[in-house]
Parts: C-alpha cells; sequence; structure tokens
C-alpha cells in the first residue's frame, strides 16, 4: 500500500510540474548562407633532404613560395568573406557582435 502512495504521489509531482509548461513560440527556421568563397587547397610544406649549403638555399626557395601560395590563399577567403559581410551587414546587425564575443571565447 504505501508503495502505490509513493507512486501516486510522484505521478501527481511530475504532473504539477508539467503543467508549468506553457507552449511558446515555435523557433525559427535557421537561413543557410552560402558565402560563395572559393575552395582552397591544403598548403603542403615541402620536406628537405640537406646535404649542401646549395639545398638549404634552394630549400628555403621552396619554402618562401609554397608560404607565398598558402598567403595568397588566406588573403582570397579574407576578401570574399569581408565583402560577404559587408553584403550582409544590413541583413544582419547582431552579427558582427556575436562574431566578436565568439573571437573573444579562448
Amino acid at each position: 500500500m504505501p508503495t502505490r502512495l509513493y507512486a501516486a504521489g510522484l505521478l501527481l509531482l511530475c504532473l504539477l510540474t508539467l503543467s508549468g509548461c506553457s507552449r511558446g513560440p515555435h523557433s525559427t527556421t535557421p537561413e543557410i548562407i552560402w558565402t560563395g568563397c572559393p575552395r582552397v587547397t591544403s598548403c603542403p610544406l615541402p620536406g628537405n633532404s640537406l646535404q649542401t649549403q646549395g639545398d638549404l638555399a634552394a630549400d628555403n626557395r621552396q619554402l618562401e613560395a609554397a608560404l607565398a601560395s598558402c598567403g595568397l590563399q588566406v588573403e582570397i577567403i579574407k576578401e570574399c568573406q569581408e565583402q560577404h559581410d559587408g553584403e550582409t551587414e544590413t541583413a544582419t546587425p547582431g552579427a558582427d557582435r556575436q562574431r566578436a564575443a565568439a573571437a573573444k571565447k579562448p
């Protein structure tokens, strides 16, 4: 008998808790934004097998070329994103604040 009272009391408590819930407004459907920025390739750094001073100079030239190529890709994407941000700034005025807050998080 005490088990049934306990179960009934627990059921009543759950029902009372649920009665405090109310139907709220539906969440808005998230909007998917395609920025249209170009795809990039990975930036592999060249390996080396240095044996002479000349090998070191050639390796430095290859490394500089690889870093310059990666830097160009970063600049292209950065410009594309800035252009997209400028176009959507009027549509989403709070986006910059959200980005700034997200950037501050460690």
